[in-house]
């Protein structure tokens, strides 16, 4: 496939390692030095052009929009709450009103590029695919269809359904698995180079309702195979490993509660195996010993490449930002 994202996971498969993202990173202290008000980076294509290009300033080579999960449920009309910062701490935005209920259909907007932040998402994607401060591929991070349906349907209402009316939310799943599909095209159409799916809220439910109820949901996400396609679902059961690999990926993140010991061998030999790296506060509080120590430890043990945890609080430091993907570029087999 003639694509960045596949160019680079070959360019790295021996000897040093790639440091692409695959994932929303927006480096909070380097934000505030340039003034960029945190809510224009969600919603504004000036500041979430650069914004994402920020990545590739720090050494990554790809960069992931939109910065927040927020964006389908908007779409189809929830209502997304805008926090003031807490002592000056940014805080990302939430869900508040839910559109829908379990009687209800989900109704698919006409013009989905003109919807919600659609268009400033879109213009931003264009803007950076020809910006030359873009040295890497370009993703999309989506929410899978039960996370979907989480920010769209009353919680307690959707996991009563879950127990008494499966049928209901088979329904539902199947209604939001078009829109994302629809909305993928959307993506496609603007050049996008890879696509993230994460499945949160998949490790509130047991393995056996997941197999049954949300893993045919987002294998019909992964059949097109339109673009590269990377899953993430969370949880700490080995099934969940099935289940990625069921969806058939280009590449998955592995949950830090899996093993990774217990799945690098159970998964095909060239596909690429991503991890979170440290914890949320490593980027802030760690040296740059520290971090590369760390970096270094989890390639060893068998992950394509690492990424950061996202950058919400204590905010990281740029030189330790800067480690982390030293620590990558640097790192030989």
């Amino acid at each position: 496939m003639d694509n960045p994202l596949i160019q680079l996971m070959e360019k790295y498969r021996k000897g040093n390692k790639s440091a692409f993202h695959l994932g929303p990173f927006l480096p909070l202290t380097r934000i505030r030095e340039r003034g960029l008000p945190f809510h224009a980076i969600l919603r504004e294509h000036p500041a979430m052009i650069e914004a994402a290009l920020m990545n590739f300033e720090f050494g990554f080579e790809s960069t992931v929009l939109p910065f927040d999960l927020n964006v389908e449920a908007e779409i189809l009309g929830a209502e997304v709450l805008y926090h003031d910062a807490v002592d000056g701490n940014p805080i990302y935005p939430t869900v508040g009103d839910k559109p829908f209920s379990v009687n209800d259909d989900i109704e698919i907007p006409d013009n989905l590029p003109q919807k919600g932040r659609m268009p400033a998402i879109l213009k931003s994607i264009r803007a950076i695919k020809e910006d030359t401060r873009a040295t890497g591929p370009v993703g999309i991070f989506l929410p899978g269809p039960f996370t979907l349906a989480v920010q769209v349907l009353d919680i307690e209402t959707l996991y009563l359904e879950l127990l008494k009316q499966e049928n209901r939310i088979q329904r539902i799943l199947k209604q939001l698995t078009v829109f994302i599909l629809k909305l993928i095209d959307v993506y496609v159409h603007a050049g996008v180079d890879f696509m993230i799916v994460v499945e949160g809220a998949g490790a509130t439910v047991s393995p056996e309702m997941f197999s049954k109820l949300i893993l045919p949901s987002n294998q019909e996400i992964f059949r097109p195979k339109k673009l590269p396609q990377v899953v993430y679902f969370y949880g700490k059961s080995e099934k969940i490993v099935d289940f990625m690999l069921a969806c058939k990926p280009d590449g998955m993140i592995l949950d830090k509660e899996c093993r990774v010991e217990n799945v690098r061998e159970r998964l095909p030999k060239e596909m690429p195996l991503f991890s979170d790296c440290g914890g949320y506060d490593m980027l802030a509080k760690a040296t740059p010993a520290e971090i590369t120590e760390k970096v270094h430890r989890y390639l060893d043990m068998g992950f394509t490449t690492v990424r950061p945890n996202p950058d919400i609080y204590p905010p990281a430091k740029i030189e330790n930002i800067e480690a982390f993907v030293r620590a990558i570029k640097e790192y030989v087999q």
